[in-house]
């Protein structure tokens, strides 16, 4: 698919809460056209996530769980737009970290744990310091730079009073 039919069917998903639903439903199931229907969905307007998170358990579980690269990216994008109001989930907080320091995990998906490890941690002063050490750890492994920047901007959000 182009670019073009993606965004018109975003389009279309922001106007019929039915075909949103239909397509977050097809990316579940996580079958042939999973990655399209989850391509166009990261397509919404920011208005359209919290409809999105009503199935947040069921993203978590097809991200932690499916061998696709590209879906398990877009489903952890789609959860890393959610708000994270001091809600951890342990499945996902595991994940992240564990394929944060994956060297042979996409940069995009090392990147996208990294973040919501943070959006998980950051109500909780020790898990928070936690994340901070892990973090310091993977520093000095080789990695690319956006993987790089994406540590370094979470170590520079953590408070100085957990460090």
């Amino acid at each position: 698919m182009h670019i073009d039919d993606i965004k018109a069917l975003a389009k279309k998903a922001h106007e019929n809460a039915a075909f949103r639903n239909r397509l977050l439903s097809v990316m579940l199931d996580a079958g042939d056209d999973a990655v399209t229907s989850a391509w166009v969905l990261t397509h919404l307007p920011p208005s359209d996530t919290p409809q999105l998170a009503t199935r947040r358990h069921e993203l978590i579980s097809l991200a932690v769980t499916t061998p696709n690269t590209s879906l398990r990216r877009l489903a952890l994008t789609l959860l890393e737009r959610m708000a994270w109001e001091e809600d951890v989930d342990t499945a996902l907080l595991d994940f992240s970290l564990r394929h944060l320091a994956m060297d042979d995990e996409t940069a995009g998906v090392r990147s996208l744990c990294g973040k919501l490890a943070f959006h998980q941690c950051r109500h909780y002063p020790e898990l928070l310091e936690e994340l901070r050490q892990s973090l310091l750890m993977l520093r000095p492994t080789p990695m690319s730079q956006g993987v790089r920047h994406t540590i370094n901007s979470i170590l520079n959000k953590i408070p100085h009073s957990t460090k």
